[in-house]
């Protein structure tokens, strides 16, 4: 959404860890963010911008949302504190109002999809819960009219070779999790940058790509890994509070800042941290600044005024609620204990264990750790610490423990090659 009202007052250091420290709740809610990738329904290739901007405006019509424009360019709509926008290659992303359960992100979640592919179908476009384009390559995939995705497209390649993959090509689901305090925030990222790599894995939903196979069970995870070493991963190391999170974000080179509804490209000529002390070009750094500039920052869990977990290749939406359910659940452990049982993983382990997972997705092994045994004892956790009436929501996911087979195992396993077949698929 374009922010066109700017705070002038000029940031000190501490109003940032006060947005932090205000973005603590003690009621806890839960967000989903859930993408899709576009692609015309016969040709199966990406869809076009003008079909997806019918599409919006027909769904924004119905509901009556309102409409989302960068400059003369519609880019999404809004409305009952739920969104629907564009990512970079035309990929429909649903930003959902968060929730207190399970039950409300299903209800309104299968709302509002169900609603869009009506829309999707009369226009011959379809979305696919598929993490990467399986037949257009970014080559191929115009990418929208919007002011923040042309200054990342014309600087994100300088740093990472797969950087155009990531933007025009892929597609995730995201959870957002509300914190009660500075420490539940820590603790909260510190157990998820470990649990993380081994849920990329399991949840791999992106072994072909480009109309083939490729080695990769996650091509998604794997495009992320070279999109950017200084805002992409785990650029910050060991956090033990606010000010080292802050810290790693003043450290990231910035892209651009808005003034009146214009981006201000930047390019990387300066860090956050020396906007601050400097200023660029007679403008000087504001809370919606860092703001901003934190959400061009792409860990897998990233802290803003919730918890973004950002790591899964996008699911149909049974395997979606589950991963909603396992997170639920897994964050009402003791966290301590868990943290002891992964005493021995560093920050240098679960970048290596990143890789594997996005390569084999729980088929590995990595020092004394088999992935699968992993995946399983932190399901047998998620599992005892859902509320009775919210664990049939991680069913799809412990049928796939069963048979030990992530969602790209199972396309590999019914010997699925390309993308027509994978299509049809995906449709059952």
């Amino acid at each position: 959404m374009l922010n066109t009202k700017i705070n002038h007052k000029i940031l000190k250091y501490n109003d940032i860890r006060e947005y932090y420290q205000n973005s603590c709740k003690n009621d806890l809610k839960y967000g989903l963010e859930y993408e899709r990738v576009s692609i015309c329904s016969s040709t199966l290739k990406s869809a076009d911008y003008d079909s997806i901007e019918k599409i919006i405006k027909s769904f924004a019509q119905i509901k009556g949302w309102g409409l989302l424009y960068d400059e003369k360019t519609l880019i999404g709509t809004l409305g009952e504190g739920s969104s629907i926008s564009l990512e970079p290659g035309c990929q429909m992303e649903l930003s959902l109002k968060a929730q207190e359960n399970l039950y409300d992100i299903k209800k309104y979640t299968h709302e509002i999809i169900s609603l869009l592919d009506r829309i999707a179908k009369f226009y011959n476009v379809e979305f696919l819960p598929y993490g990467i384009s399986p037949l257009s390559t970014y080559q191929n995939i115009e990418i929208v009219n919007k002011q923040r995705y042309k200054i990342m497209a014309d600087y994100l390649p300088t740093f990472g070779k797969f950087a155009p993959v990531m933007m025009r090509e892929t597609a995730g689901v995201q959870l957002n999790i509300d914190y009660k305090s500075e420490s539940d925030a820590i603790n909260k990222i510190k157990m998820l940058n470990i649990v993380m790599p081994f849920m990329t894995g399991f949840f791999a939903n992106s072994p072909i790509r480009n109309n083939k196979i490729t080695n990769y069970k996650s091509f998604r995870a794997l495009a992320w890994k070279y999109t950017g070493k200084n805002r992409c991963g785990i650029f910050y190391d060991n956090i033990s509070c606010f000010e080292d999170y802050i810290n790693a974000i003043l450290n990231v080179p910035m892209l651009f800042i808005e003034r009146n509804g214009e981006k201000i490209n930047i390019s990387g000529k300066i860090t956050f941290g020396e906007f601050m002390e400097k200023g660029y070009s007679g403008h000087f750094a504001t809370i919606e600044d860092y703001i901003l500039h934190s959400s061009l920052c792409f860990p897998d869990i990233r802290l803003k005024n919730c918890i973004e977990i950002r790591n899964h290749d996008s699911q149909n939406m049974q395997i979606t609620l589950a991963i909603c359910a396992f997170y639920k659940g897994i964050l009402c452990a003791q966290i301590k204990e868990l943290m002891e049982y992964f005493k021995d993983i560093s920050i240098n382990d679960i970048e290596n264990i990143g890789f594997l997972a996005a390569k084999y997705g729980i088929g590995f092994e990595y020092k004394n750790y088999k992935a699968q045994e992993i995946v399983k004892k932190l399901f047998d956790i998620a599992y005892k610490n859902l509320q009775d009436n919210e664990k049939c929501f991680l069913d799809p996911a412990l049928e796939m423990l069963s048979n030990k087979e992530s969602p790209a195992d199972k396309i590999i396993k019914l010997k699925i090659k390309n993308a027509c077949d994978l299509i049809a698929y995906l449709r059952k």
